[in-house]
This record gives structure tokens, C-alpha cells and sequence, in this order.
């Protein structure tokens, strides 16, 4: 199985049909939430995101976002941060991009990672249109 399974949300579908027949303008993404519910007990393997969710599954903590870049010209790359004070204790495996309304948009699983407080975790998401 992948290392990270990555999704737009129903939500984010949705937002995105609108905004293509000029109903509504999309709010931009402000920010990331990091969880702990992306991957399989047993096995730590990335579960399947759900796409009706509306947040990051055990969420710990929801942060602005860093930065972003267009690799290309159909892609934006998202970067998130835990600093060192931040998550402490928890094995993440699973962030989401919420936009400005506060809707999650986009949803990733990976396999866990333990944060504590010697990690400072740099997360990017890349979501591709």
C-alpha cells in the first residue's frame, strides 16, 4: 500500500463545482489540522479517507499554514509545521487543509509518525488540479 493516500473532500468537490459556473468564490486555504487517525492500528498502514469528513480524524491541533508554491501550474503545494512544543506525545498520521469558511477541503492519510520534542515535523501537502 502508499505511504499517503490524499483527497479532495466532498465539501471541497463541491466548492469547486460551484466556484466553475461563477456561484460562489472559493475561499482561499488558511489552514492545516494534524491527526491521529490516518492509518490502521494494527498494521500502521494508511487507511482509505473518508470523503463526507469534516475534519481531521483525532485531530490534535489546527494551525495557519506556513507557505505555498505552484510546482507547476495545475498544482499548489501546502506547507505545515508542528515546532518542537507542539503535538507532543501523539503519533500523526492523518492533516487536512481547511479553507478560510473553516471547511475541510482536503484530507490525507499517511503511515503514523511519532511527535515529541525533539521532532519538528514539516508536512507538505500537494494537491494537484
Amino acid at each position: 500500500m502508499a505511504d499517503s493516500i490524499i483527497i479532495t473532500t466532498n465539501k471541497g468537490r463541491e466548492k469547486l463545482a460551484k466556484a466553475s459556473m461563477g456561484a460562489i468564490t472559493l475561499p482561499a486555504i488558511t489552514q492545516i489540522g494534524f491527526g491521529t487517525g490516518g492509518h490502521n492500528i494494527g498494521t500502521g498502514e494508511p487507511t482509505q479517507p473518508d470523503p463526507a469528513a469534516t475534519a481531521v480524524p483525532g485531530e490534535v491541533l489546527k494551525k495557519n499554514i506556513e507557505s505555498y508554491t505552484f510546482p507547476i501550474a495545475t498544482t499548489a503545494s501546502i506547507l505545515g509545521i508542528l515546532d518542537q512544543s507542539e503535538g507532543n506525545g501523539h503519533s500523526i498520521s492523518a492533516y487536512g487543509l481547511y479553507d478560510s469558511a473553516g471547511d475541510l477541503i482536503v484530507l490525507m492519510h499517511t503511515v503514523p509518525s511519532p511527535k515529541t520534542a525533539e521532532t519538528r515535523f514539516e508536512r507538505t501537502i500537494t494537491n494537484a488540479f
